[in-house]
């Protein structure tokens, strides 16, 4: 089931988030006029994420051509779910990093169970 209320939540927040550094936050006044919607459906977005499919698809557009990621702002429970966008090139990079940490960790294991053995030997 989508909880309207919070994808408008989300969606609130990443407009706090659209600001450069040294920039004023981003209004709904501002967000409207960058979408072509009109505040009231901004604020109604934010509130409670209603409107035409149009609209919706309107604003999700926008974020996703930012950089977010959709999925984490329409999944029920996005707590496993980047914020921002992968590319293939970043998942590529975030998978050889992992199998790099997972590697040392396998040679910190096997390490420390050859000592384990040696002192059960003893």
């Amino acid at each position: 089931m989508i909880n309207r209320e919070k994808i408008g939540k989300r969606l609130a927040q990443l407009r706090d988030e659209l600001a450069c550094p040294g920039e004023d936050a981003w209004s709904q006044v501002r967000l409207a006029e960058e979408t072509g919607l009109t505040r009231n459906v901004v604020a109604r977005l934010e509130q409670t994420f209603s409107g035409s499919i149009e609209v919706c698809l309107t604003i999700l557009h926008f974020y996703h051509h930012r950089g977010y990621n959709i999925s984490w702002i329409i999944l029920p429970d996005n707590t496993t779910v980047s914020k921002m966008a992968l590319s293939d090139t970043t998942r590529a990079i975030d998978a050889h990093l992992v199998e790099s940490e997972l590697e040392e960790f396998k040679q910190m294991l096997g390490i420390e169970t050859d000592k384990l053995l040696s002192r059960l030997t003893v």
